[in-house]
């Protein structure tokens, strides 16, 4: 009787830490796909906070060319463009429609500094200003390009810096156009060199994110999109006689 008691004690005892076993494979089992799952989660998230608009550039054989993420989601060069000097239209095709002698043109005081500027930009349906009026600052100094891209606008020849970030579902592009004239200085009684600088940031969306019509539209509106013009007239209007004080 003893010995039928012991052997049922010792297949208790076996089954129980069978079980316990069992149950620790269990365990570590799924922690081990769950610290996993988090991981791979984790990843995903972080490649969504970074991305460019899915939109495209028409170079001027007919082609196109996308967005390069690892280029500050600059469009990538057209064929047979130097890749330095590739995005001379900072992210913009040559403007259509836009006339800046049609604009709602209104003057502005920053720092001392008078000029005038439109007071919105009409007919946008996807791309946002996200600062305007723009930042303008002026400043003694030497005028150099070693971080931009310079382009001639109207005989003016800027220095157009750009920076781009992603965030949910947009790109946030910033546009900083600088360029130096020459200005006397009472005195010293010579020319002192000094550069403007006009800042504003630009709110591209995911065109994609759109049902056709839309996201043709968007993309051409995207393609489109220039402020050179409105740019180059603020510059003129900071040396308007009627706006020194």
């Amino acid at each position: 009787m003893n010995e039928q008691k012991s052997k049922v004690v010792a297949i208790l005892l076996f089954l129980f830490f069978a079980l316990v076993g069992l149950l620790v494979v269990f365990f570590l089992f799924s922690k081990q796909l769950f610290k996993s799952d988090t991981v791979n989660n984790s990843n995903n998230d972080n490649i969504e906070e970074y991305f460019c608009t899915a939109d495209a550039k028409l170079c001027p054989d007919g082609s196109y060319v996308s967005r390069m993420r690892d280029g500050g989601c600059k469009f990538a060069p057209c064929p047979g463009e130097d890749n330095t000097d590739s995005n001379v239209d900072v992210g913009f095709l040559p403007e259509t429609g836009l006339d800046a002698n049609n604009l709602d043109w209104q003057e502005f005081v920053q720092d001392g500094l008078k000029f005038r500027a439109p007071k919105e930009i009409p007919g946008l349906e996807f791309v946002r200003l996200e600062s305007w009026p723009p930042k303008v600052v002026e400043f003694v100094g030497n005028f150099v390009c070693d971080s931009g891209v310079q382009k001639e606008i109207n005989g003016r020849n800027y220095c157009i810096v750009t920076n781009s970030e992603g965030a949910a579902e947009s790109v946030f592009t910033t546009y900083k156009y600088m360029i130096d004239h020459l200005v006397y200085d009472e005195v010293s009684g010579t020319d002192i060199e000094k550069i403007v600088s006009i800042e504003f940031i630009v709110q591209y969306p995911q065109c994609l994110n759109y049902d056709s019509p839309q996201s043709e539209t968007c993309i051409q509106e995207e393609q489109n999109f220039n402020l050179d013009s409105v740019v180059d007239t603020i510059v003129e209007s900071i040396f308007e006689p009627e706006l020194e004080a």
